[in-house]
Parts: structure tokens; C-alpha cells; sequence
């Protein structure tokens, strides 16, 4: 019944996208309620299938704040205990590093700068069921992520892209495995960008993402 509820969407979003956007919003209506819902196996089902249907179309049309709301409530629902947990730990973190993400962003710039590259910087956090997924598959402890933190360096050429890394690579230490180059090797979507983990300002375990404008952009 699922599956041809699912199909049934998918042919009347392929005539009006429109149909789709009622439906998440209908979705994410359902999901913010769903403390009323008494049944536990109506919630559960309601959140697994908005992880694995809803919250997916809503992000490959674009919608990411939906999708991310909906992912979370979804989350909530499905690992009460782990979202917890990972929320209290980002908030721990939060209430110490506030200060710390200025000072890595100012310290990034100022190693940059030393090296003639001129560069926006700018960070953010890693939501929580995303923090949970890579920690399930990668059976790795909180502590040893180096992305909950990530900064994002957008310089003007490719050629600076690559002059960054150098930068970077010889301020802080390189941590093993974190080095992706997806600009000689996009993405098969396009996505084009260098990742890399270092031991940051602090000893923070952080993500340096380097793309140019137009890459972001993509």
C-alpha cells in the first residue's frame, strides 16, 4: 500500500510540482504534531517514513531547511536517547567553543593571509542525526569526528584553492584518512571541493572545506 501511495506521488509530482510541496507541507505538519499521535507504532511508522521518502524528495528539490526539520523530528522519534545525548555533547561543545570558532576563523584568516590568499571564511555546525550516521558508520566515538566543527574557505581561483591547502596543511598537523580532493575528481552531482582535517587552534579536531565562489555556487 505504501509503495503505491509512493508511486501514485511521484507520477502527479512528475505533472505539478506543486503536489509534492503540498505533500511535504502536509508532511511537516504531521511530524510537528506527532506528540498527539497515542499510537507508538503510527508514530514510529510516521518517522520512518518520513526519513526514508519525505525528507529525502524535500532535499533533491532543495527545500534543505524542511529536510533538515523533518530529519530532526524524524530522529527524535526513532532514537530518542541518541539525540539526546549527541544534542547535549554539541551544547557542551557550543558553550566552549563559541569563542573557539572565532578564534580558528581568525586564525585560518591570518595563516592564509601570511601565504597571499584572500579568502571568505565561515563555519558551522553538523546536525545531530548526521553526527549519529557518521558515528554508526563509521563505529567512531563522539570525540574522534573531525567535522562537527567545519569551516568553509571560498577563494577567488582554483589556483587558490590548492595555495589554501598548502597554507594550511603547513600551520596545523594533517589528520590521517581526512583528505578528499573532489575538484580534480568531482562528485558524479558536480560537486566540486577540497576537504581536509587538521589539528586545529586548541587542539580542535576540525573540517576545512576550499571551494571558489563559483563552486559554491554549483
Amino acid at each position: 500500500k505504501q509503495a503505491e501511495n509512493f508511486r501514485k506521488l511521484v507520477v502527479a509530482m512528475s505533472e505539478d510540482i506543486r503536489v509534492l510541496l503540498v505533500k511535504l507541507a502536509d508532511r511537516l505538519h504531521n511530524m510537528r504534531t506527532l506528540e498527539f499521535v497515542r499510537s507508538i507504532d503510527s508514530r514510529r511508522r510516521s518517522a520512518a517514513e518520513t526519513m526514508d521518502i519525505y525528507a529525502p524528495l524535500a532535499e533533491r528539490i532543495g527545500m534543505q531547511t524542511w529536510r533538515d526539520e523533518l530529519v530532526d523530528l524524524a530522529f527524535a522519534e526513532l532514537n530518542p536517547e541518541a539525540r539526546k545525548s549527541i544534542i547535549a555533547r554539541l551544547e557542551f561543545l557550543r558553550s566552549n567553543g563559541r569563542e573557539l570558532s572565532a578564534t580558528v576563523i581568525r586564525d585560518l584568516g591570518r595563516t592564509l593571509e601570511r601565504h597571499g590568499v584572500k579568502a571568505q571564511i565561515s563555519g558551522r555546525e553538523k546536525a545531530a542525526h548526521s553526527i549519529w550516521q557518521k558515528m554508526q558508520r563509521k563505529a567512531t566515538p563522539f570525540e574522534a569526528l573531525t567535522d562537527i566543527m567545519a569551516f568553509r574557505v571560498i577563494v577567488d581561483t582554483v589556483a587558490d584553492c590548492y595555495q589554501a591547502l598548502g597554507a594550511i596543511h603547513a600551520a596545523y598537523p594533517t589528520l590521517p584518512g581526512r583528505f578528499k580532493d573532489y575538484i580534480s575528481t568531482p562528485k558524479p552531482n558536480g560537486y566540486r571541493s577540497i576537504h581536509t582535517g587538521v589539528l586545529g587552534p586548541e587542539q580542535l579536531r576540525i573540517e576545512v572545506q576550499i571551494r571558489t565562489r563559483e563552486m559554491h555556487e554549483v
